[in-house]
C-alpha cells in the first residue's frame, strides 16, 4: 500500500494502514449499534401490550386449579407446564405482567412526588434547609431498603399498592440526592441571577429556569430506579407481601417453582427469565436517555 505525495510514491505507515482497516467496521457497526436500543424499547413496549391484552392472550385461567395436572412439564396443552395445583404457568406469567408494570409506575411516580421537590428545595435552599434535609436522605439511605419497605408495607398493609409505595419512599432520597446536585450546579447560573434581578418570586425560578436545566441526571436515575422496582417488587413477591395469592405475579409464581426446580425446571425459568430481560431492557433504556442528554457514564 503505498501514499503518493507531491509525484513521489511512498510507503504508507503502520497505523494509516490500521487506520484505514479499522475505518469501514466502525462505519458499517452504526446499524449493530441501533439494535440493542430498538430490542430494549421493542421488549417493554411489547410487555405493555401484553399487560393490556392480558384476557385475549392468556390461553387458561390464571386461577383455575387442575389437581389432576400437577406440577406438569411443557406440553402441546401447557407449553410452560403447571404449577403444584395445576394452573397454567404461561397464563399466569401473561397476567402477572400487569401488577409488574402497575407496581413498579406506582414506586417511580411515588419516588418522584417525594424526591424531586426535596432535592429542588434542598439544593436551592441551601444553607440550614439543605443540611436537615440532606441528613434526614442519609438516614434513611443507611438503612437497608428492603427492612423499611416490610415496616411500612406492614404499617399500612399488605397489598400491592402498600408494598410498591413502601418502594418508593426507600427510592426517593435517591432521587432527592441526585437531583440536588444538579441545581447547585444551577442555581448561580446566570440567566438564574437574571430572574433575581427581575424580581420573579423564588418558585417561579425553582420551577421554570432551575429544575428543568438540572433534572437531567435525575432522569436517568429514576430510570435506574425503574429497573430495580421490578427486582424489588419481584422480591417481596417472593416473600408473599404484593400481590396475594392466588393472584399471579411473577414474584409469587418464582417463591412457588422454586420447591419444584429439579422437577419442572421451566416453572422457575419462565418468571425468572422473565424479570432479568425486563430489568435489562429498562436499563439500556437508561443508557440512551443518557446518551441522548449527554451525561457522561
Amino acid at each position: 500500500m503505498a501514499q503518493v505525495v507531491e509525484g513521489e510514491s511512498r510507503p504508507a505507515s503502520a497505523w494509516q494502514v490500521a487506520a484505514g482497516r479499522e475505518a469501514a467496521p466502525a462505519r458499517s457497526g452504526r446499524g449493530t449499534r441501533r439494535v440493542g436500543p430498538i430490542l430494549a424499547i421493542g421488549f417493554v413496549v411489547l410487555l405493555t401490550l401484553i399487560a393490556l391484552l392480558a384476557p385475549i392472550l392468556a390461553p387458561y385461567d390464571p386461577i383455575k386449579q387442575d389437581l389432576a395436572n400437577q406440577v406438569g412439564g411443557p406440553s402441546a396443552q401447557h407449553l410452560l407446564g403447571t404449577d403444584e395445583f395445576g394452573r397454567d404457568v404461561l397464563s399466569r406469567l401473561i397476567w402477572g405482567t400487569q401488577p409488574a408494570l402497575l407496581g413498579v409506575v406506582v414506586a417511580v411516580v411515588t419516588a418522584c412526588v417525594i424526591g424531586l421537590p426535596w432535592g429542588l428545595i434542598s439544593g436551592y435552599a441551601g444553607g440550614t434547609t439543605d443540611l436537615v434535609l440532606m441528613r434526614v436522605a442519609d438516614a434513611l439511605l443507611v438503612l437497608p431498603g428492603l427492612v423499611i419497605a416490610l415496616a411500612i408495607t406492614t404499617a399500612l398493609g399488605s397489598n400491592l399498592t402498600n408494598a410498591m409505595l413502601a418502594v418508593g419512599i426507600v427510592f426517593s432520597p435517591v432521587v432527592a440526592r441526585v437531583l440536588r446536585s444538579g441545581v447547585l450546579t444551577v442555581r448561580d447560573r446566570e440567566y438564574v441571577v437574571v430572574t433575581r434581578m427581575y424580581g420573579l418570586p423564588a418558585r417561579h425560578r425553582m420551577l421554570h429556569h432551575v429544575l428543568p436545566n438540572a433534572v437531567a441526571p435525575a432522569l436517568i436515575q429514576i430510570t435506574l430506579l425503574t429497573g430495580i422496582s421490578f427486582l424489588a417488587q419481584a422480591a417481596l413477591g417472593f416473600l408473599g407481601i404484593g400481590v396475594n395469592p392466588p393472584a399471579p405475579s411473577w414474584g409469587n409464581s418464582l417463591s412457588s417453582a422454586y420447591k419444584f426446580i429439579i422437577v419442572d425446571p421451566a416453572a422457575v425459568l419462565a418468571p425468572g427469565i422473565t424479570i432479568v430481560l425486563t430489568v435489562l431492557a429498562v436499563y439500556r433504556i437508561g443508557d440512551i436517555l443518557r446518551d441522548r442528554l449527554e451525561i457522561p457514564a
